[in-house]
């Protein structure tokens, strides 16, 4: 299903009581869960990264912070393409959003002065039950300055589970919070530098993951940190790892049935 930045704003819902994905680029994902609400994670909608350095955006922004539709914004680390204060701003206007993230994240958000019930601490092994939503947080394995706090996150609603890794190198820790979690949907990087694992190594937590579906991601917004999505293809092919290879575009909307109608892997 096609999108342009109208579409992306307005949340709508998946066909049939499936799984809605939205990439809005880098490593930001809004999921329509059935039966729950909409959860955003990591939406960076702006240049703030190019104006802190040369680094001009290989994409136009997908959508306007204050047109994007979520109940929850879930932020996994306190780097600029992640936590985004041009995008958060404008999102915290809405007070019935509610925000996630660990607890340096929740440190940025009070420095900001924002409010600090507006931002529930979601530090690694913790859980939140939010409206009908489950989000657990995962070791990442990723710095962000002084802060080594970086989460990876769960989601589960409606008879789904995604798994987005969040931005993270290839350690024993991610390894094992992801053994057989076998979610319906996994996200992870594949760029290979700046802390984070590469196409072969993403190839290689697939397998562990076991997931339904994989969408790599952390590629194709900035010319000095993309990577070809199309290696990562390839490992996964030589690595026998089971789950459907989904390239998606940014603007465009794919829809995940249940497990029922799609068969393989995923959960049993």
């Amino acid at each position: 299903m096609g999108a342009g930045a109208g579409e992306l704003g307005t949340a709508g819902g998946a066909a049939g009581g499936g799984l809605g994905v939205d990439w809005l680029g880098q490593s930001g994902f809004r999921y329509l869960l059935p039966g729950g609400p909409t959860v955003c994670v990591d939406p960076y909608l702006s240049h703030a990264s190019s104006r802190a350095r040369s680094r001009p955006r290989l994409i136009p922004v997908p959508v306007a912070p204050t047109q994007l539709e979520a109940a929850i914004v879930v932020i996994t680390h306190d780097h600029v393409d992640h936590f985004d204060e041009i995008t958060l701003r404008p999102l915290a206007d809405d007070p019935t959003r509610v925000f996630v993230g660990p607890s340096s994240c929740r440190e940025h958000w009070l420095a900001m002065g924002l409010p600090a019930e507006r931002f529930l601490r979601l530090d690694r092994g913790a859980s939140l039950d939010l409206g009908g939503v489950r989000l657990t947080a995962t070791h990442a394995e990723h710095g962000s300055g002084d802060h080594h706090d970086a989460i990876g996150v769960v989601i589960e609603a409606g008879g789904f589970r995604v798994y987005q890794v969040g931005d993270s190198e290839y350690v024993d820790a991610v390894v094992a919070d992801a053994t057989d979690l076998r979610p319906d949907l996994l996200t992870l990087p594949i760029n290979g530098r700046m802390g984070n694992m590469d196409h072969d190594q993403a190839a290689a937590l697939t397998a562990v993951v076991a997931p339904r579906v994989v969408v790599p991601n952390h590629y194709g917004l900035f010319a000095d940190n993309t990577a070809d999505p199309m290696a990562f293809v390839d490992a996964c092919r030589e690595r026998g790892v089971g789950a459907r290879v989904v390239l998606m575009q940014v603007g465009q909307r794919f829809t995940l049935g249940p497990a029922a109608e799609t068969g393989g892997g995923g959960r049993p």
